[in-house]
């Protein structure tokens, strides 16, 4: 038997990757390789796929894989009858028979017990330690870091080792979805004033996500009636990094002030009226629509010594999900390896983009190292805004003059 691994039941994962690709607005045709490289997920796309010693189909075969069960792709090489062949950990299926996907999907721990650590290596420490039956949101897959050969899930919380988890069959898996594009002007923002416990469903008897320490800046998407605590039955859904689409109760946070929007227009105005301003001191985002503020948030922004850089750029580039790695840029500040962050926009040479952000909760700060850092839904909202529009079946889209949005960024 396979040991990676197969999506549950054949037809309930299959609706919810669909759902998945239609959130993200992906087309179905195959794609072989994040542009770095691998390793990668992808997802079965043919209905009868089967797994290979080598890669030959005269090898041994190890066995079959129905559609939609997730890989991780180790390594793609040209086999001896001249086709593509991607290597899994148990061995090669046929390149054609797979597509990456940039969509992140739930799942829980398969063993015992596991620790979930910092970053892609055993050194940079264990962050908790997980116990079978417990929910993650894997984001990708990732390269080990200083010295580590390893490949690792990526998770909103971590980092764990290949066959520590599967996809999630609980009932409460299936609570906790992800925000998307729509849910953006909806939402409040909120400081997480104790700590509190994040969960799937409003209600404690749903199983842990996770803890806020208490300090972190979330989004509110919406207040429902859950199990009352102390009487008080109010739940927030939120939207933010690590958590996104989970429950807080209500009491353990105070609404924040809105954020105040900043239309201060690019030099030489707009093709078509829109542009988006970044006010570094008020930690803000305002996308301008024929010269007035149609949407303003929260961002995150560069720390001290990787401050996001002031000027006036353009969103020259485009992507659904990229991986930002120390491995690909020059003189990283510290190793790191984020597969498929999401709704990514490059607006300035050096790797400085716009994107969805699932590792923190600190929006409203400065956190990043040097990108300007959305929540999952904020980020899929403007995502849509903006130019260039990606093509139909694609994943990315580069702009030429006058096919981008103006991006201004003020002290």
């Amino acid at each position: 038997m396979i040991s990676l691994f197969q999506t549950g039941s054949r037809r309930g994962p299959l609706a919810l990757l669909m759902g998945l690709a239609l959130w993200l607005g992906i087309g179905q045709g195959v794609a072989h390789a994040d542009r770095w490289g691998p390793p990668f997920q992808a997802r079965v796309i043919a209905d009868n796929s089967v797994v290979y010693t080598q890669p030959s189909r005269s090898s041994p075969v190890v066995g079959p894989l129905w559609r939609d069960a997730i890989v991780v792709v180790l390594d793609q090489k040209v086999g001896s009858d001249g086709n593509s062949w991607s290597q899994i950990p148990d061995g090669y299926l046929p390149s054609s028979d797979i597509a990456e996907f940039h969509t992140p999907w739930t799942a829980e721990v398969s063993v015992p017990r596991v620790s979930i650590y910092a970053k892609p290596y055993v050194a940079s420490g264990v962050m908790r330690t997980a116990v079978q039956g417990d929910l993650l949101r894997v984001t990708g897959v990732s390269h080990g870091l200083e010295g580590d050969d390893g490949t690792w899930w990526a998770t909103t919380v971590g980092y764990l080792p290949l066959g520590t988890i599967r996809w999630a069959t609980n009932d409460w898996a299936g609570w906790w979805q992800l925000p998307t594009a729509s849910d953006a002007p909806k939402g409040w923002w909120a400081a997480v004033i104790q700590q509190a416990r994040v969960r799937p469903a409003p209600t404690t008897d749903a199983p842990l996500l996770g803890m806020f320490s208490g300090g972190e800046h979330v989004k509110v998407l919406s207040e429902v009636q859950g199990q009352p605590i102390d009487g008080d039955p109010r739940w927030l859904r939120i939207d933010g990094g690590r958590y996104a689409g989970g429950y807080i109760h209500a009491t353990v946070v105070r609404r924040l002030p809105d954020p105040k929007p900043n239309v201060t227009a690019p030099e030489g105005g707009t093709s078509d009226g829109s542009w988006i301003v970044v006010d570094r001191s008020a930690a803000s985002l305002t996308f301008v629509k024929d010269g007035k503020p149609f949407f303003v948030t929260y961002v995150s922004l560069g720390q001290a010594g990787v401050a996001t850089p002031v000027g006036t750029y353009t969103t020259f580039g485009k992507f659904y999900g990229d991986r930002m790695s120390s491995r690909n840029v020059d003189n990283p500040t510290h190793p790191y390896d984020l597969p498929n962050v999401p709704f990514t926009q490059y607006y300035k040479d050096g790797g400085y983009a716009i994107h969805g952000t699932y590792w923190h909760d600190s929006f409203g700060s400065q956190e990043s190292q040097g990108c300007i850092n959305l929540t999952w839904s904020d980020a899929a909202y403007l995502f849509q805004l903006t130019k260039p529009t990606i093509p139909a079946g694609s994943v990315v889209a580069w702009g030429e003059p006058g096919n981008e949005t103006p991006v201004v960024i003020l002290n």
